[in-house]
């Protein structure tokens, strides 16, 4: 007779619409003065990023656990579950947020390789090991970024005309601030946070430059092997397949707001292919470089000579 098997507890998402009242900016900063253990993971279909003000607990992510204190920052992905088991006089801020929604602007934030490390590269690590690396602000640091936190608050709390926009701005600051925090905390020792970190603010500065696994190597002071290895198993994908994601995502800016042909605009990003371009960019998004123009694009027809 088979044995009976045992039922796979069903992890509980949260919804976006549970938590943002307003579907076109989700932005949301939630005080927890006290909170308590629990044992039983969750998810969110949102990112949110945790501040720990006060006390400390255990952190649950997936199947790994670690300690966790005041002035502690970390980031939850979409689908990542995870908990507090144990905890004492622990309190703690969340922000949650859609990166998506919110469209903000990235500029030179890419350059940073604290950016990728406290947002991309070490989320994605809590998972798979029991990561020390992680980012915890000094007391002054502390009070500086808990002041940026109570401007967004207040601005989302008072609803006044262009509290929106204000808001995403103070939320700007935040990731500035912590990316440079980061930045400064990574410790020249190799590890797979710095070195996939480099790499990734390597791709951002020179993604429109003609490059091999052997030069990100070379950045990552790794093997080639082994950056192949560990960036596909941190990031789920290949270095040059990210690469390609990448260009494509910048061609997709280019296409909706500037005023570039389609041709111009693949050399913009990096392929000397116009023709390998579209195939990239169909494969990616789903549809053509011209179907990604928005509507009133003048370059549409042929310009004159």
């Amino acid at each position: 007779m088979p044995r009976p098997t045992t039922p796979r507890r069903t992890i509980r998402r949260l919804k976006a619409a549970e938590v943002f009242e307003d579907p076109q900016h989700k932005l949301r900063v939630m005080r927890v003065p006290s909170q308590g253990p629990g044992q039983v993971p969750h998810a969110h279909e949102f990112e949110e990023l945790v501040v720990i003000v006060g006390g400390r607990a255990t952190h649950r992510v997936g199947n790994e656990e670690y300690e966790i204190g005041v002035g502690e920052v970390f980031v939850v992905l979409p689908s990542m579950s995870h908990c507090y088991p144990r905890t004492e006089g622990l309190s703690l801020i969340n922000i949650l947020y859609d990166a998506s929604r919110l469209r903000l602007p990235n500029a030179d934030l890419g350059a940073l390789p604290g950016y990728h490390a406290l947002f991309e590269v070490e989320p994605r690590l809590r998972q798979r090991e029991r990561f020390k690396n992680r980012l915890k602000l000094s007391m002054e640091d502390l009070g500086q970024f808990l002041n940026i936190v109570a401007e967004a608050e207040r601005e989302l709390a008072q609803r006044e005309l262009g509290c929106h926009f204000m808001a995403a701005a103070h939320f700007m600051r935040m990731i500035g601030f912590l990316s440079r925090a980061y930045t400064d905390k990574i410790p020249p020792v190799a590890r797979p946070v710095t070195q996939i970190s480099k790499v990734l603010g390597h791709l951002e500065r020179h993604y429109a430059e003609p490059l091999t696994i052997r030069d990100l190597a070379n950045v990552a002071g790794m093997s080639p092997t082994s950056l192949f290895r560990t960036f596909r198993a941190i990031m789920d994908r290949p270095p040059l397949d990210y690469l390609i994601r990448m260009r494509i995502d910048k061609a997709s800016h280019l296409l909706r707001s500037g005023d570039l042909r389609v041709s111009e605009v693949s050399e913009a990003v990096g392929f000397n292919d116009s023709n390998y371009f579209t195939r990239q960019f169909r494969r990616i998004t789903g549809q053509t470089p011209r179907e990604a123009m928005r509507p009133d694009r003048a370059d549409l027809v042929p310009r004159r000579a």
